[in-house]
């Protein structure tokens, strides 16, 4: 997986791969100086000067060592450590290295967390196909449209959708002959996409209307249509909106509050005009948790 975000210019901005070995890096240097210290303490790696830190100057109560003597001792010594008056004593190099290698990688971590909100990368997430071709299968070679998604036909065979809606089959047909030609309308979907469209929304995406169709009406579809301009890098005039609807058509069934959620949930580093609009399906992120499970995966922004 890749962390990336949406920027305005529709492009991928991509923050680098997320390498395994690299986030392993801190925990490396630590087992590699854990190992040295206990290799240096079975004698097996030959010992150097003590590994502490100490003031400068002579140690307490030693008579001042003599001025070539002082010498010597003063080129062996290393630099001192900023103006704390403090030196090392002394550092095996692999133990230099292991130290060096885990500060630098601490660092870089610590960086990479505060850098944007972590998200998994949306260019990269695994998608599922909502969208009107979905709802075809090959059949003997030739593609046919699942029955769940023919609302017209088991309007016909199931009188009993009508008698659980509270009304006759003619009024409950009507009513989803209604629903297609606005769409047929509006947004000028042809006469299979828009039967898609209307039957998967009266199904739902759990499919928990499958025994009593929840048609939406033109108010509530126009609504949600105009929020989707507002809000989206998506228009009706370009044909982008209808790509957006037959991507994912069980947007016509959301409220305008559950649209308002998907905004303010989304990450400051995605821009939600761009994304939403690449991806319809975002639609339904209505939650973040921000790396701390609430248990609300398919709702969540961070679980992309």
């Amino acid at each position: 997986s890749n962390r990336s975000r949406f920027d305005g210019s529709g492009q991928v901005a991509r923050k680098g791969p997320l390498c395994p070995r690299r986030e392993m890096l801190p925990f490396l240097g630590i087992i590699v100086v854990c190992t040295l210290c206990r290799l240096r303490r079975g004698g097996i790696i030959s010992q150097g000067p003590a590994f502490a830190i100490s003031p400068l100057g002579p140690a307490n109560g030693a008579a001042p060592a003599a001025p070539a003597a002082a010498a010597v001792a003063a080129s062996r010594r290393a630099p001192a450590l900023g103006a704390s008056g403090l030196r090392p004593q002394g550092f095996h190099p692999l133990e230099a290295a292991a130290l060096a290698m885990l500060g630098a990688s601490c660092a870089a971590w610590r960086r990479r967390q505060r850098g944007s909100t972590a998200m998994q990368g949306l260019k990269d997430r695994v998608k599922k196909d909502f969208s009107t071709k979905s709802a075809m299968i090959r059949k003997l070679g030739k593609l046919v449209l699942q029955r769940e998604f023919d609302m017209r036909a088991q309007i016909m065979e199931d009188p009993k959708l009508a008698i659980r809606s509270g009304i006759t089959q003619e009024e409950l047909l009507a009513d989803f002959e209604r629903a297609v030609n606005y769409l047929r309308t509006e947004l000028g979907c042809n006469n299979l996409e828009s039967d898609i469209c209307i039957s998967k929304v009266a199904t739902g995406l759990y499919m928990q209307h499958l025994g009593r169709p929840s048609i939406p009406t033109n108010e509530e579809m126009d609504t949600v249509l105009r929020w989707l301009e507002d809000n989206l890098d998506a228009s009706r005039s370009n044909d982008s909106l209808r790509i957006v609807i037959e991507k994912y058509p069980f947007v016509l069934g959301r409220s305008i509050e559950e649209l308002e959620e998907s905004r303010r949930f989304c990450p400051e580093d995605i821009d939600f005009d761009v994304a939403v609009a690449e991806d319809p399906a975002l639609i339904d992120k209505t939650y973040n948790c921000d790396g701390i499970c609430a248990n609300q995966c398919t709702q969540c922004w961070y679980n992309g």
